[in-house]
């Protein structure tokens, strides 16, 4: 079976800066993100995917925005030195033939749900999908897993179900009632993660909740019926946008394939990065033994 490894970028390069120390270059300016944002694809590289794309944010506003104007508002300003890193990452994955796809008008969420939503249904291909995003685990099926990419543990659709008690399908209405501080999104307020869950084992989405309001009991009642706008509206807000370009979502541009001469020739030689040289050169070794299991 063929992997198809889909990326959330911002992960990794808000992991790259806060998880590890500054690393200053010849003229002082701080690379951490650099360095570790490629050292962390070299490790899931020895995976050997056989498709791999980088989704990221496109740098506009999306429709969520009008929707709801206040949409991650609330998220701090990145520091200097983390945003002068970006271009950098950006243009060191070209050079190496990483594949990346960033689309105006859409999150990098939206880019993957669209690629695994094509895919999900081939037997072939088994869809990996990298990211700490609670709304992506609607796409769990059982050609799709989505792996924390910091604790390396990868959820299946059966992990799913135990610990939420309630199908995939039905977490963007299980969100929709909780709080999603990442994203500033409004929710029904003194309902916590465990009575969610409750009404939605019983109701299974929004829709229906409120189709059934008066069996609710009735401080549970009040409290929805007060917020039932933000309520569909915090479902609105994180639905997956399908995106309609056929053509982008075919997953054969996206084959990777490595050039360990080119990772040499720009990490450790352009950018001096005297410590890959011996993580280009494992990995170059592992594509060259025998197909071995899964990192996840």
């Amino acid at each position: 079976m063929k992997k198809l490894y889909l990326i959330d970028w911002s992960w990794y390069l808000y992991r790259a800066y806060y998880a590890f120390p500054e690393m200053p270059d010849k003229d002082g300016h701080n690379i951490n993100v650099v360095y570790w944002f490629f050292r962390m694809l070299i490790k899931l590289f020895h995976d050997k995917p056989d498709y791999f794309v980088i989704a990221r944010d496109a740098p506009t506003k999306t429709h969520r925005h009008e929707i709801y104007p206040e949409y991650k508002a609330n998220r701090i300003k990145a520091p200097d030195d983390f945003k002068a890193q970006i271009p950098i990452v950006q243009e060191v994955a070209k050079k190496l033939n990483i594949p990346s796809l960033v689309l105006p008008g859409y999150e990098a969420d939206d880019i993957i749900a669209s690629i695994a939503n094509k895919h999900k249904s081939d037997s072939e291909v088994l869809c990996n999908i990298f990211s700490w995003d609670k709304d992506l685990k609607q796409l769990l099926d059982d050609n799709v897993v989505v792996a924390d990419p910091g604790k390396w543990i990868k959820t299946k659709t059966l992990d799913f179900v135990q610990e939420y008690l309630f199908e995939p399908k039905y977490i963007l209405d299980y969100l929709a009632l909780i709080w999603d501080s990442a994203d500033n999104i409004k929710w029904v307020p003194g309902i916590g993660p465990k009575w969610a869950s409750t009404l939605i084992q019983k109701y299974k989405t929004i829709e229906n909740i409120y189709d059934n309001i008066d069996e609710i009991t009735w401080w549970t009642k009040d409290k929805l019926i007060a917020w039932k706008e933000e309520a569909f509206k915090s479902k609105k807000l994180i639905e997956l946008e399908v995106i309609p370009k056929e053509e982008i979502l075919d997953i054969e541009k996206y084959k990777l394939e490595l050039d360990f001469n080119n990772y040499k020739e720009v990490l450790v030689q352009e950018y001096n990065f005297a410590s890959m040289e011996k993580w280009i050169t494992e990995l170059k070794n592992k594509f060259h033994m025998p197909q071995q299991s899964s990192l996840f």
